[in-house]
């Protein structure tokens, strides 16, 4: 024993050498595993005097893993011994060392673990080996063992028998049982689950009413000297009620008892619980009603003193759980209708308590009923769709409720705000947080206003009456009197004098409300660019028109003149969140933006504030037309010009590539480069502002490259992150302005909304960047920055920002994790689309290296394996991201970069993992069908149409047959040929022998490598054919097979040698004599029987293949494919 007792104080003593406390760990844990410990920790916990608190614990815990693991009904061998030995000596300890002084002095968690490994021992005993557990345990405190009903007396028990502290002791027994055997929170298997209804099907039978009478003993004759052991008992019952015949407590005798302890200030929040426990146990609904109506539980709730905010929670929840079991039986259909009647009268009668506890100052105490509020609501709102009129009683409780409701939103008087010297402190990116009191305030607030929004449709007009008139005269009140920022309450009182910034920023909050509420309600769209009503909707023109006119007093009474920390943003949410009202009141945008560029707007004395004013000023520019930016443009950089200065903070970086306060800028640098975008500024104009805010970026990036070396700032953490901004802040001005338009009208290689000084202002940018990123493409920071500017810069000026693009590829290829390939590859698809063909030799240039970068990382990985599942998920995005690379070079008519001299030797390279490793790769679906996908388009481009006459994009089996109408050829010869344009500007001839060998050589691969793995890919192991996503790689297979049969035909190979114009094009199914067919005599004769098909099967699929339309194919080849499996 000593030896364990010391080994356990060196396990727990921090002070203990690492070795030591190594060896005493491993020692107790040989105790623990010895077949003999538990025995020794039994006798080591019993024995007197008593040995340390933490040896004991230790020793306790030995005892229940024997217990554990004698299995979950103790029936292990030799199980039964072990257990009637520590039974016995458990019990012995109990009876003689806690009847006395020892129980008082006995250390709490010692007291508590005893309890739980009895509690244990008898769930494993209990009632096979030990069925007198209960009695047992109820007859140690002296309690009477009494079976029948609670009887007045007390189940003629004096207090001289009653031991207190084992009493004690047997509350902390049956609440671990409760703990160990129902609590639904405790995880539990299908062995423990079943064991545990054993039991309480056996406690049912007598041991549940000695509980009882044990409870009701304990309350009868020591609630008014042991308070605690009443409490305790009280939550028992709470706890019990769930499970037990509620006839054991719901009687005279124990409810008379409940309900003088709801008048016993020491008492009564724990009767209160337990009564609320009562209420609501699970049972009919005939049998609830009749529980209540015996209770009588409204009148008694309505007599209750509730003055203590603490017991008025605990009434309040009582109420709830009352109202959500009337509401239930009121609408329950299988009730008769006379419960049904019943239930609404009492919840009627409940309705002013439900009113009195919303309205508690406390916000504890208002949401303790508020599912009751909601069921309430629910079914009045059913009500009033159903066109059943409402009774007096709940008009009245709608009337009454919604003043309550609005008066709720508001924060309280006394709610602490952090002093603006104070609001930044310690927080780099200038906006706090949101701490505990913010977060429950906006959930009571989310709450209400669901409250509020059920009125709104219950009753409509008493919605406009309270919300829409407390809005309007809160703004009336501010025009006339003003707003005070520091006061919280009215000058005068509620409504008189100077407006308090409480009801200030309530008002601004109910106008949200307002116009959300009629967005949902009645239809409305409220766009950036105008306000949508449904046709014909009187109502909806008269809803905007109100819905103008309070935003125009919103505005107009110069509520936003206040400079407390509530009224600016939702301020200015307000007026982004109803934009279209400015295409209705043009003229109210000039004084809007004056406020937004004020001290109350991005200057606002509160710096936790102003990154949320920059972001609603953000939107409010995209709101404006161009014509009237253009208007604001000197005025607006130079309100702002003051809050871009730059100073990068290491300490700020988050997770995800959050940075602080930077990011909020990023808001005020696109805004300027919205405001400089318009065509109708002056272009003197523009470049003056241009400079004035790129020049502090050029000599700031400039500064900081020339103060070190390039290996110097590499290991310098805030220049690199200071270079990051200036970059970035360079990209967010120019993502202000509008892309380019690539379309008919309008060349993308000439971006007319540029003038020619913007273009070289922002060349000169990109030289830079590209210029910064080739020194230190090492550093991610300087990696994302350049990505994200240089994706912009080719947004803006199009194909002149094109030869920047190879640079900036080869550097970030270098250096790139897997995460910015993926988002790299997403670049280079964008710019294939937007910039077709002139992007044409660029992507040829860039095509080697990208995709030797891809393979880089999945061939890594396939010999060392991924490292986890966040890597694992990584290269699989990255497969998907590749093969979407792929195919979008293919539709948007590129394919003959794969044509080019320093290409066409790699063709096959670079399609064979593709058809072997991601094609045939089924645990991603996805990835498997785009693999099968770009190979199909890769059949399309170089074996059926090779020299380029039709897109790619549409050049699908189905839709091969619109292509050979008269109407169509004669329109697909007029559009211009982007394959053929991007060939010559690669300088490919697509007839040229070379080209020709070049497609030779693929149409061998697929015939070797393709078409092999088209069987293969759905047959093998693991590939269900009846799941959704497979199914779509079948259709996928399907149509590539039918594609390679096209290639095979007569037609198609003589058309390749032809100089036709727009040659009209085979289509499933092609039908014909398929003899003539060179991929339907493979397949046929070659192919399948190779793949172990019998030649009739054979003969009978190409069949199938050329006669079968695409939809018709795919479900023949799903048959082909079960067939095959089964035989």
């Amino acid at each position: 024993m000593e030896q364990i007792e010391e080994a356990v104080r060196c396990a727990l003593d921090p002070e203990s050498p690492h070795d030591v406390k190594a060896q005493a760990t491993q020692y107790c844990d040989q105790v623990k595993q010895s077949p003999e410990g538990w025995q020794v920790c039994l006798q080591l916990f019993t024995k007197v005097p008593e040995r340390r608190s933490e040896t004991r614990l230790f020793a306790l815990q030995v005892v229940e893993a024997m217990i554990a693991d004698t299995g979950v009904r103790g029936s292990a061998n030799g199980a039964a011994d072990k257990l009637e030995t520590t039974r016995k000596v458990l019990l012995e300890f109990v009876s003689t060392q806690y009847n006395g002084d020892r129980y008082r002095s006995e250390p709490g968690f010692i007291k508590n673990t005893l309890a739980h490994t009895i509690t244990v021992l008898g769930l494993a005993m209990y009632p096979a080996q030990w069925p007198t557990f209960v009695k047992d345990m109820i007859g140690l405190a002296g309690l009477p063992d009494a079976t029948g009903p609670v009887s007045e007396d007390g189940a003629g028990v004096g207090t001289g028998s009653l031991q207190p502290q084992l009493a004690d002791f047997l509350i902390k027994v049956l609440s671990s049982l409760d703990e160990e055997m129902v609590n639904r929170a405790v995880p539990r298997g299908a062995e423990e689950l079943a064991r545990n209804t054993e039991i309480k099907d056996a406690m049912r039978v007598a041991d549940v009413g000695r509980m009882a009478n044990a409870w009701y003993t304990v309350l009868s004759q020591l609630a008014g000297t042991h308070a605690e052991l009443a409490r305790g008992v009280l939550q028992l019952m709470g706890a019990y009620v769930s499970w037990i015949d509620i006839n054991l407590v719901v009687n005279q005798p124990f409810m008379r008892i409940l309900f003088e302890l709801l008048r016993v200030p020491a008492l009564r929040c724990a009767a209160c619980h337990c009564l609320t426990s009562i209420v609501g146990k699970g049972m009919r609904p005939m049998e609830k009603l009749c529980l209540l109506q015996f209770l009588g539980v409204v009148d008694a709730m309505a007599q209750l003193d509730a003055s203590d905010a603490e017991f008025a929670e605990e009434v309040g929840r009582l109420a709830n759980v009352t109202g959500i079991e009337l509401t239930s039986i009121w609408t329950d259909k299988a009730a008769s209708g006379e419960a049904q009647a019943a239930a609404c009268a009492m919840l009627e009668q409940l309705l002013p308590l439900l009113l009195s506890f919303l309205s508690h100052s406390q916000s504890e105490v208002s949401s303790a009923v508020f599912p009751a509020i909601n069921d309430v609501l629910g079914v009045l709102k059913k009500l009033q769709r159903e066109g059943v009129a409402l009774s007096a009683v709940q008009q009245q409780f709608l009337t009454q409720i919604l003043p309550v409701l609005v008066e709720k939103l508001q924060y309280r008087d006394d709610y602490a705000w952090p002093a603006p010297s104070d609001a930044a402190a310690g927080d780099s990116d200038g906006s706090l947080d949101e701490d505990d009191d913010e977060a429950m305030f906006s959930e009571l607030r989310h709450s209400l206003r669901v409250f509020i929004d059920a009125i709104g449709q219950i009753a409509p007009e008493l919605y406009d009456s309270v919300v829409l008139a407390t809005a309007q005269d809160i703004f009336r009140q501010c025009s006339q009197y003003g707003v005070s920022a520091e006061r919280a309450g009215d000058e005068g009182g509620r409504g008189r004098g100077q407006l308090g910034w409480v009801r200030a920023e309530l008002g601004i909050y109910l106008t949200q409300a307002f116009g959300e509420r009629l967005s949902s309600s009645k239809g409305l769209r409220f766009g950036g660019t105008r306000f949508a009503q449904p046709n014909g909707a009187g109502s909806g023109t008269l809803a905007i028109a109100t819905l103008k006119d309070l935003l125009t007093m919103m505005i107009q009474s110069g509520i936003v003149g206040s400079s407390h920390p509530a009224i600016a943003p939702i301020y200015f949410e307000n007026l982004v969140r109803f934009g279209g009202y400015f295409e209705v009141e043009r003229d109210a945008a000039a004084p809007v933006l004056q406020s937004f560029l004020g001290a109350t707007g991005v200057h606002h004395q509160y710096r936790s504030v102003r990154p949320r004013i920059w972001y609603f000023l953000h939107r409010f520019v995209k709101l404006l037309p161009a014509p009237a930016l253009a208007t604001y443009s000197s005025d607006f950089v130079s309100a702002v010009a003051g809050l871009l200065k730059i100073s990068a903070d290491p300490t700020s970086i988050g997770a995800g590539s959050n940075y602080g306060l930077f990011d909020s800028q990023l808001c005020l640098f696109e805004a300027c480069g919205m405001v400089l975008a318009p065509p109708s500024l002056e272009d003197s104009t523009r470049m003056a502002l241009l400079q004035y805010l790129f020049d502090p970026l050029f000599t700031g990036a400039q500064h900081t490259m020339n103060a070190q070396s390039p290996d110097q700032l590499l290991q310098d953490q805030r220049a690199l992150l200071q270079i990051h901004h200036y970059l970035t802040a360079i990209g967010s001005i120019v993502k202000g302005f509008p892309d380019v338009r690539a379309d008919k009208a309008v060349s993308a290689s000439a971006p007319e909304q540029l003038s020619a000084s913007t273009m070289q202002v922002f060349l000169k940018a990109a030289d830079m960047c590209v210029a910064i990123l080739e020194a230190l493409c090492t550093s991610h920071l300087v990696r994302e920055a350049a990505r994200f500017t240089l994706s912009r810069m080719l947004s803006v000026l199009g194909a002149e920002a094109l030869p920047y693009l190879p640079r900036l590829i080869d550097s970030l290829v270098s250096s790139c994790a897997v995460e910015e390939l993926l988002d790299l590859l997403g670049l280079l698809g964008l710019a294939v689309f937007k910039f077709k063909p002139y992007v044409a030799p660029t992507a040829s240039e860039l095509l080697l290296p990208v995709i030797s970068k891809v393979y880089g990382f999945l061939d890594q990985v396939a010999q060392t394996g991924a490292t986890g599942t966040d890597e694992a998920v990584l290269l699989q995005d990255l497969r998907k991201a590749y093969l979407t690379w792929i195919a979008a070079i293919f539709n948007s008519d590129l394919d003959s970069i794969f044509l080019a001299p320093r290409n066409a030797q790699h063709l096959v390279t670079i399609f064979q993992p593709i058809a072997t490793q991601l094609a045939a790769d089924h645990s991603s679906p996805q990835s498997q069908r785009l693999a099968f996908g770009v190979i199909t388009k890769a059949i399309q481009a170089w074996l059926v149409d090779p020299l380029g006459y039709h897109t790619l994009a549409t050049l699908t089996p189905a839709a091969l047959a619109a292509i050979n109408s008269s109407a169509s050829a004669s329109s697909e010869s007029s559009r211009p040929r982007l394959r053929q344009a991007a060939a010559q500007a690669l300088g490919v001839s697509l007839g040229s022998d070379s080209a020709r060998e070049t497609r030779e050589q693929f149409r061998q691969f697929v015939v070797s490598s393709v078409l092999p793995a088209c069987f293969a890919a759905p047959t093998q192991t693991g590939f269900d054919l009846a799941d959704a996503q497979a199914s779509l790689v079948v259709a996928e297979i399907a149509g590539l097979l039918q594609m390679m049969l096209l290639s095979g035909a007569p037609d198609v190979a003589d058309s390749a040698a032809t100089a036709m114009s727009a040659p009209q094009m085979l289509s499933p199914p092609i039908g014909g004599d398929l003899n003539q067919n060179q991929c339907a005599s493979y397949m046929s004769t070659g192919l399948l029987p190779e793949l172990g098909c019998p030649a009739n099967m054979a003969t009978e699929f190409v069949q199938a293949l050329g006669s079968l339309d695409q939809k018709q194919f795919k479900k023949y080849f799903v048959a082909f494919l079960n067939n095959s499996a089964r035989s």
